[in-house]
């Protein structure tokens, strides 16, 4: 695949590994998951014990990650172009509060999370339910991630253009859209027509 469909109003965006990074020596800890998984791709909500123990943890754990550079430079461009954009992860409810550190709270028009809606990347069930929320239809989406399992096939199975947002030059593959940088996005997605 060489170009974003024409189609395409809607910017979904992951977010530890897209939008921002932990900071190192936390980096160790990039394939981490916050949320539980049973089976099938489906997520446990926390007990108790977890709600409370996350009380604590997650406005430490929060801190951890520094966005990536020209990330809000690239958001206000796209903004400008007329796309409308939106964070899909495989998160808990730590999320909302890693955005708002470093400057995102308001960036996105719907902020969703795998253990809001029950089920992870790479189900394409989390897909079909995040574009509901939005709105659209698969067409009129791309999905940036970093990971080339759960953002790029999960993506592309839900029917959704993936981008592969490949910030550490590891991947070869080249049957997909793929940036080395967030600045990468402008040349993939042009302006829209004023009218959309």
């Amino acid at each position: 695949m060489s170009a974003v469909p024409a189609t395409v109003r809607h910017v979904i965006f992951d977010y530890g590994g897209t939008l921002a990074d932990l900071v190192f020596p936390f980096t160790l800890f990039r394939h981490f998951s916050p949320t539980t998984t049973v089976g099938s791709g489906e997520v446990k909500p926390p007990h108790f014990a977890q709600r409370q123990a996350r009380k604590l943890a997650y406005p430490i754990a929060a801190r951890l990650f520094r966005p990536y550079p020209g990330l809000h430079e690239v958001l206000d461009e796209l903004s400008a172009r007329g796309y409308h954009l939106h964070v899909l992860s495989n998160n808990s409810s730590i999320l909302p509060l890693q955005l708002r550190l470093i400057g995102l709270a308001d960036r996105f028009e719907t902020v969703s999370w795998s253990e809001e809606m029950g089920v992870e990347k790479p189900d394409v069930r989390i897909f079909e339910m995040a574009l509901e929320r939005i709105g659209a239809e698969p067409h009129e989406a791309v999905y940036v991630g970093d990971s080339h399992v759960a953002d790029v096939w999960g993506a592309a199975a839900a029917g959704v253009t993936p981008i592969h947002a490949d910030h550490r030059r590891r991947c070869r593959a080249d049957d997909h859209l793929r940036v080395e940088s967030l600045f990468g996005l402008l040349d993939l997605l042009p302006p829209l027509p004023a009218a959309q």
